[in-house]
């Protein structure tokens, strides 16, 4: 099956289970001209939660039964609601979940490493804060992997190489992600999918914008914007109150968008999917820094500066041209930049409605 975008042409093979995970857009990078865009991962495009949490339930049945000290992986931005609800779902006595993050905190750095392709190459994990996940981690043997999307499998490759030095005991790792494009055998890790396959890429002469780096200005202390450990530092459960931040009574009858910023992802998804269960239809999705050309399933696009005082391009796909009767916008960070104008230009058209959240 062809697809034609406005960077080229993609080629893949027409299944029913492929339709189900994923549509088609094109990416503003010349390293990469296409993007798989998930219906399942409430990022890009809004996704009930109970299929994200269909999903979770997916990946983790695909684990291999162990009782050894397992430590759960997600990547940033796109794959730490993903990794934390495999987790979560997984529900393994000895494991914890750490997902890596873009931003630097002053906390100790665990490792570092380079997504080549990526648009934000720079994946910091940080070492556990808390005393009983860092001496776990020193008993840690396996090592699982979550992400959305295997495309060489380099990335999870460079990671476990880097793993291996600081953690020498850990005597397998394993790569769960909902896609899998990889054709290369690695001997360091195995690959557990909900769908296996190839595509091929052909780029036309497409001119790519420039894409304008701004400076960031005056950044505060980040943990003083966000003091509060999400997963970023490790846990062993996100246990968060969402009763607390919304009316039930208000949202019946209504259709409601609950989104996620960057990397806080999984506690609002927790939100959106407390207000499903109360019989509210709901959909989720967050904001990315991924920058992505209105083309196939891309619909819309918000642009606007993020919440993290860092002056970097931000970005918020199919919404504006949708309807909601309620659009919920949930924050990690204590406080917003002035140059902050998400809300603004949702309430053009939403009733909207912002959340700080806290533990």
């Amino acid at each position: 099956m062809d697809i034609s975008l406005k960077t080229g042409v993609l080629s893949v093979e027409k299944s029913q289970a492929l339709e189900r995970l994923l549509d088609y857009s094109s990416r503003i990078n010349k390293k990469r001209g296409f993007f798989f865009v998930s219906k399942v991962l409430g990022k890009h495009i809004p996704t009930k939660p109970s299929v994200m949490e269909g999903i979770y339930k997916e990946l983790a049945n695909l684990i291999p039964k162990s009782e050894e000290t397992t430590l759960f992986v997600g990547f940033a931005e796109a794959a730490t609601a993903l990794g934390q609800g495999v987790f979560e779902v997984a529900n393994l006595d000895n494991s914890f979940y750490m997902h890596s993050s873009r931003f630097k905190t002053s906390h100790k750095v665990l490792l570092s490493f380079q997504e080549e392709h990526s648009h934000a190459p720079s994946h910091i994990f940080y070492a556990p804060e808390d005393e009983a996940l860092q001496k776990m981690l020193e008993k840690v043997t396996r090592i699982i992997l979550v992400d959305d999307e295997v495309t060489t499998g380099n990335t999870a490759h460079n990671l476990i190489h880097a793993f291996q030095k600081i953690l020498p005991q850990v005597r397998s790792y394993s790569l769960v992600s909902i896609l899998d494009w990889s054709s290369k055998k690695y001997d360091n890790f195995e690959i557990y999918s909900l769908y296996k396959g190839s595509f091929a890429f052909e780029k036309n002469n497409h001119e790519f914008q420039s894409m304008i780096k701004s400076e960031a200005q005056n950044i505060p202390s980040l943990e003083k914007i966000m003091p509060y450990n999400f997963a970023r530092y490790g846990t062993k459960k996100l246990d968060i109150d969402v009763e607390k931040y919304v009316d039930i009574n208000a949202l019946k009858s209504k259709k409601v968008l609950v989104l996620g910023t960057a990397e806080f992802m999984y506690a609002p998804y927790l939100l959106a999917k407390y207000l499903e269960d109360a019989g509210i239809e709901t959909y989720f999705q967050a904001t990315t820094r991924s920058p992505i050309n209105i083309d196939g399933i891309i619909s819309s696009k918000i642009e606007f500066k993020d919440n993290y005082f860092e002056n970097i391009d931000n970005f918020l796909y199919n919404v504006i041209d949708r309807e909601y009767d309620k659009v919920i916008v949930c924050y990690e960070t204590t406080s917003l930049p002035k140059n902050f104008d998400l809300k603004e230009k949702l309430e053009s058209k939403f009733d909207t409605e912002e959340i700080f959240f806290d533990i």
